[in-house]
């Protein structure tokens, strides 16, 4: 009969060293939480991408690989085990009838929730990792999938099969990213007040004035709201965009007669796609990722032929360190519009 091991704390400690092997052993790094506030989270992974370049070494180009960040964030709660047991429970591991998988215990039904709480609010994906610390050996499953939980209410349910490796990151890169159809998007309409009033022979002033009815500042104002990602906000960052110096007088001239369109591109459209990430920002308390996503319409004018007229958003994602449970929301603000397929 084996001893059972009540070391819960060298366990997990153990069990976090494995995991943090295999993570670096797959070029990314591993950042972990302080222990006294690691309730729900024990990490995150910062992942990073393989670069190709050419360094020169005593004056000759030599072929060097290196790692750049990405800036996407992966979750990871650890959870370990002294040794799995053949029959039965042991700690944290729960034999099921269908052999091809096991369940990782809780405790309580309640426990789980507030963990499923603080595992939403996380700004990427969020991963469990289960490790045998006998065999070193580790799966890992979905936190942010409903269908790794079991119908119990206490226990998260890992396949077998789902075994945590350096090539587990093809699979665990591709979640939470946004659905996106490049071959379909939809049509709208534009209508006589899609347009702002824009004087010609003043239209520098009362551009701006367009702009700020958009933003709020100015003499009327009408919240922009998409239904997928929330209140979207005209900010001056926005304007100094699509308005800066070294950007075509045509482009310029488009995106301001785009901006009422803009508004109705984001009020409509429900599917966007990410096009860049911005630096991660992080501070003793908080982590934010900045992104950059896009919306896409056909939009029928009604004084000329149709067009895809695209918009492009810039969201703040922020996560509380130290309190998990602290649902932060996202951050929305205009970026740009324009036609991606006009030659001006």
């Amino acid at each position: 009969m084996n001893r059972r091991d009540l070391d819960t704390q060298g366990i997990g400690k153990r069990a976090l060293t494995i995991a943090q092997g295999i993570v670096e052993d797959a070029g990314h790094f591993l950042q972990t939480v302080d222990g006294s506030i690691d309730k729900g989270i024990d990490g995150y992974v910062r992942m990073r991408r393989r670069t190709k370049g050419f360094k020169v070494i005593n004056k000759r180009k030599i072929p060097v690989a290196d790692y750049e960040e990405t800036g996407n964030l992966i979750g990871v709660q650890v959870k370990g085990i002294s040794l799995i047991p053949e029959t039965g429970s042991h700690s944290y591991y729960i034999a099921l009838k269908d052999k091809s998988y096991f369940a990782v215990n809780f405790g309580k039904k309640e426990v789980l929730d507030k963990l499923k709480i603080i595992w939403s609010n996380f700004i990427g994906p969020m991963i469990l990792i289960f490790v045998d610390i006998k065999s070193k050996e580790c799966w890992w499953a979905d936190l942010k999938d409903e269908t790794s939980y079991s119908l119990n209410g206490y226990s998260i349910i890992v396949g077998k099969n789902n075994k945590f490796t350096r090539d587990s990151f093809r699979s665990i890169n591709k979640l939470g990213r946004e659905l996106f159809s490049k071959k379909v998007i939809p049509n709208l309409k534009a209508e006589n007040h899609h347009f702002q009033s824009i004087s010609l022979s003043n239209f520098k002033n009362s551009a701006k004035e367009a702009y700020s009815n958009l933003s709020g500042s100015g003499e009327i104002f009408l919240p922009t709201v998409n239904p997928t990602l929330g209140p979207i906000r005209y900010t001056r960052s926005g304007w100094n965009h699509i308005t800066r110096l070294n950007r075509r007088k045509m482009r310029i001239f488009n995106s301001i007669l785009l901006l009422g369109v803009s508004r109705l591109v984001c009020e409509k459209v429900t599917k966007f796609t990410s096009v860049k990430k911005g630096l991660l920002r992080e501070s003793e308390r908080y982590l934010k990722r900045v992104e950059f996503i896009t919306l896409r319409a056909n939009i029928q004018f009604n004084f000329r032929e149709s067009a895809v007229v695209q918009v492009v958003l810039r969201r703040v994602k922020t996560f509380d360190k130290i309190h998990f449970e602290n649902k932060i929301e996202d951050q929305v603000f205009f970026h740009s519009v324009y036609e991606p397929y006009r030659k001006d």
